[in-house]
């Protein structure tokens, strides 16, 4: 069943993005016409008003802020990439797929804390910081990217689904465009994923992906539909290579998982380095996190290891999308797998004050959880520097729960914690933080 998938990714490097004329890739460059884009997503803006368009480059000191989702960029000549939102839900992950490596298009947005679904509490649209230099840049992994960036100005009064829906398929849709540029130039580099080439004698490792499925701007898609009541299912990694699994996540900037980053998962694409020459690749059983109750969480984990046993893994690697609620879904799927001999470890990043002492590292831990991988801890005091260019609004949203603070997002502004500072928390291996015990 895992050998039945060969996807072929054409990757081409896009070193600068310009405005231009005529949208096209050339030596390297993307040329875009802003215009063709402009008229592109007009349509389909429903309850947007107006949607503005921004290069930004790596190394510029500047400042992106209200960061919502970002998007990888890519066309299958035949098929469709991100199914389920940009052509119907079938299956992809075989075939061909074509790539802007090193370019993103990435959405900001003040979204109404009033109007979300979840307005109260815990899950609201928190504001999402990426800084292009200085000494926080590193904790997200678009300030090495060329992004362009779609600006949303909202229409009073529309639902958080009707914002939701608009600015996500006005973002797909203009990656999808932009990424068919491809067509008539040469790949800088090619790659071919499958799971064909195992080695009966290396152990069979999967990957367990649990995303956050709260709500509107809490939520994960899988072939275009929320997880919200999906039982763990068993996905051939190329699938999530082909855009299989979106983002509609906006609620912790730190621990939120954009689809580039399920696109071009790093725990995955590293376990498929190592196909065939130290372990043996089965691959991704994945889920929703965040379960309701602990009856579903310890149903969803029991899921999650069966199928792992199913595909005769000896070992398994959990990372998860989220904080503390995830965090036990995690720890139970661990539990769970090391009482049945299957060896877990996990990615996560962790807490322990400012300089890691204090209190719990770890929002829940089993005895079982021996193998883990720190990202770094959320519970630095952190200086952005003043910048020159400030992208997405003049101010920054923040501390919604005390009534709102909206301080000058151009201005030097230091953070107790990395929760602002987008993907800085990210499970999914992105990150050049890690921790060990020595």
């Amino acid at each position: 069943m895992a050998g039945t998938m060969r996807l072929t990714r054409n990757y081409y490097d896009v070193k600068r993005a310009v405005w231009a004329n005529k949208t096209r890739l050339a030596d390297g460059v993307l040329h875009i016409n802003r215009d063709e884009i402009e008229t592109l997503v007009k349509p389909i803006l429903g309850g947007i008003a107006e949607a503005r368009f921004e290069l930004v480059a790596p190394g510029e000191n500047t400042r992106i802020i209200h960061v919502l989702d970002t998007v990888q960029p890519m066309y299958k000549p035949e098929g469709n990439a991100y199914p389920g939102i940009i052509g119907p839900p079938t299956t992809t992950g075989s075939g061909a797929t074509n790539l802007l490596r090193g370019f993103v298009v990435m959405e900001s947005a003040a979204l109404p804390w009033e109007s979300s679904s979840a307005s109260s509490g815990l899950l609201y649209p928190r504001d999402a910081i990426v800084d292009m230099t200085g000494p926080v840049s590193e904790y997200s992994p678009f300030s090495h990217t060329s992004n362009l960036v779609m600006c949303y100005n909202l229409v009073e009064g529309k639902s958080s689904a009707e914002y939701d829906a608009a600015i996500r398929l006005s973002a797909m849709r203009v990656a999808d465009y932009l990424a068919r540029v491809t067509q008539e130039a040469q790949p800088d580099e090619v790659e071919l994923f499958s799971l064909d080439d195992a080695a009966d004698d290396l152990p069979k490792v999967v990957l367990v992906w649990q995303c956050q499925n709260q709500g509107v701007y809490a939520n994960t898609l899988l072939y275009g539909h929320p997880i919200d009541n999906l039982v763990p299912t068993w996905l051939h990694p190329n699938e999530m290579l082909d855009g299989a699994v979106v983002s509609g996540n906006y609620v912790w900037p730190a621990f939120k998982v954009p689809t580039y980053l399920h696109a071009n998962h790093p725990i995955l694409l590293e376990l498929y380095r190592r196909h065939g020459v130290d372990l043996n690749f089965a691959g991704v059983v994945f889920s929703r996190s965040h379960n309701p109750t602990h009856w579903h969480k310890e149903r969803s984990a029991s899921f999650c290891v069966k199928l792992a046993r199913m595909l005769g893994a000896q070992g398994l690697v959990m990372a998860w999308e989220g904080g503390g609620n995830a965090a036990v879904d995690a720890m139970l799927t661990i539990e769970y797998a090391e009482k049945l001999d299957i060896a877990a470890t996990a990615v996560t990043f962790e807490f322990g004050g400012q300089d890691g002492t204090e209190g719990d590292l770890l929002v829940d831990s089993v005895p079982e959880a021996i193998a883990i991988v720190s990202g770094g801890s959320i519970e630095k005091t952190i200086s952005l520097p003043p910048v020159d260019r400030v992208v997405g609004s003049e101010v920054l949203r923040l501390n919604k729960e005390s009534g709102g603070w909206f301080p000058n997002a151009a201005e030097a502004i230091t953070f107790d914690t990395t929760t602002h500072i987008y993907c800085s928390g990210n499970q999914s291996g992105h990150g050049r933080l890690y921790g060990a015990a020595y």
